[in-house]
């Protein structure tokens, strides 16, 4: 339910409204109109209205009263009370509209797809700024921007980037939403004017696996190094192709700077995809296309920096209505490589195998790669998959073999395949074009077999060294 259902009440702590009804409940969107309609001129204003809303709908300060990076931020961004704060309202005060039923049903098997208009997405990240909706069942945290709020954060340049995304986001919708042709857009056949989020499984795929891999080729891959690791692939100007976006099962935005929270965080329109989806099963993958990005984020850890998108004449680009492109939002098994186990890994935790190759493990990301593959594109035409080194990092993942299995998936699921490294893996990406320069005749099944004879001991990092040896010095 939204706030805006007639079944959402709530008590009216600070006397906000003058009627109370019954057993001392107020409607909830009768309240939050109350409170947007104050002249809110300062940061102080502002953290008192939040407050006033927490403190109503659940009873406790928000984020323990402590609001200190959300003042630091909104006093840092030019004309916030001026502009962005009165975009922030109109967009919350019209759920009723835009929400007519007062909710929006969860993704799940039957219910797979999502569009939503801009206005609409614009209206519920507004709603979660102002941190007014319930929490979705399997969630308990991380569906609203308060974890952006407080004063003490993991990451304070990342949540910097993340609320100066939020803030800009809503200074250009401002001029949009005053357009006439731009309210009365509906969303129709195709992206434009909408935001799509669509659930797939692997076991409701319009496109099957193949069976037999023997007969398919690899399909081309490329290593692109670059020297800083960058968003650049999420921008409309991609919108033919897809991203890797290495997620966690529960999807969505963070306080530090993840691959997945970094991409999120700058897609405040990404940000709404943690409203609808559940947590992902090991056949899921999240697809969410035409999120525009707000800035081009580059670096990585604690070396991130934003800047404005330009277009080919070094011009800024602004958002508008072709959105952004297309993420692929899959989660990686979580391994933990000093102990040798896994979280949700399949087989012996206590064999002393890579936990990459441990038994099933290399044929559930094969799966859950080829469910986001095979997701979209034109068959007739072999389009673009970019990705990072993916479920590494935190996930601790083996790069040989994570991209080992991007390879087989996307030759499976006819597309190409570029992998995006940066020069701390400068070693890795000159054998990955020696495995690639000496596999121009090979199938996704003498690929999958060069995997299968790897040494199941072998050391994390050691996998791709080992499969740029020659054939004739390895086993059948």
């Amino acid at each position: 339910m939204l706030p805006s259902s007639p079944s959402q009440r709530c008590y009216d702590r600070f006397s906000v409204l003058d009627s109370v009804q019954e057993e001392g409940l107020v409607p909830v969107f009768a309240l939050l109109k109350e409170i947007l309609k104050r002249d809110i001129l300062e940061a102080n204003q502002l953290t008192d209205a939040l407050d006033t809303i927490s403190n109503s709908l659940r009873g406790t300060s928000g984020v323990a009263g402590d609001y200190g990076m959300l003042q630091t931020c909104v006093q840092e961004h030019p004309d916030f009370f001026t502009r962005t704060w009165p975009a922030i309202c109109r967009a919350a005060l019209q759920m009723p509209e835009l929400f007519p039923e007062g909710g929006i049903r969860a993704l799940d098997r039957t219910n797979t797809r999502h569009r939503l208009s801009r206005r609409q997405c614009a209206c519920l990240i507004a709603h979660q700024f102002l941190c007014s909706l319930p929490p979705p069942p399997w969630r308990d945290g991380f569906y609203d921007f308060s974890v952006w709020y407080a004063s003490s954060q993991r990451h304070p340049i990342a949540v910097k980037i993340y609320l100066s995304a939020l803030f800009t986001y809503f200074d250009r919708l401002q001029e949009e939403l005053e357009e006439t042709s731009w309210k009365e857009r509906r969303c129709q056949d195709g992206i434009l004017g909408c935001v799509e989020y669509s659930l797939h499984s692997l076991s409701s795929s319009e496109t099957c696996m193949p069976e037999t891999w023997s007969a398919i080729s690899l399909a081309p891959l490329r290593v692109e190094v670059v020297e800083r690791f960058n968003t650049e692939y999420q921008e409309c100007r991609w919108q033919e192709g897809a991203v890797v976006v290495s997620a966690n099962k529960d999807i969505g935005f963070g306080q530090s700077a993840t691959q997945e929270e970094v991409f999120m965080g700058n897609s405040p329109e990404a940000c709404v995809a943690v409203l609808i989806t559940p947590t992902l099963a090991d056949d899921q993958v999240l697809v969410v296309r035409g999120a525009a990005p707000v800035f081009r984020i580059s670096g990585c850890r604690r070396n991130l920096t934003a800047s404005v998108i330009k277009g080919e004449t070094d011009q800024e680009i602004h958002v508008d209505r072709r959105g952004g492109g297309m993420m692929l939002l899959m989660d990686a098994l979580e391994l933990d490589a000093t102990s040798g186990s896994s979280s949700n890994a399949i087989g012996d935790v206590t064999d002393g195998i890579l936990p990459d190759l441990r038994r099933g493990n290399v044929d559930r990301e094969v799966r859950k790669a080829y469910t986001a593959f095979s997701a979209w594109g034109d068959k007739e035409y072999q389009q673009t998959v970019w990705s990072g080194l993916w479920g590494c990092g935190a996930f601790d993942g083996d790069p040989g073999i994570k991209t080992i299995v991007l390879w087989i998936a996307a030759s499976l699921a006819g597309k190409k395949l570029c992998l995006v490294c940066d020069g701390s893996h400068d070693g890795f990406s000159q054998q990955l074009n020696c495995l690639i320069a000496s596999s121009a005749s090979w199938t996704v099944a003498d690929l999958k077999k060069r995997i299968d004879n790897i040494p199941r001991t072998v050391g994390r990092m050691d996998t791709m060294r080992w499969l740029v040896q020659p054939v004739e010095r390895l086993p059948d």
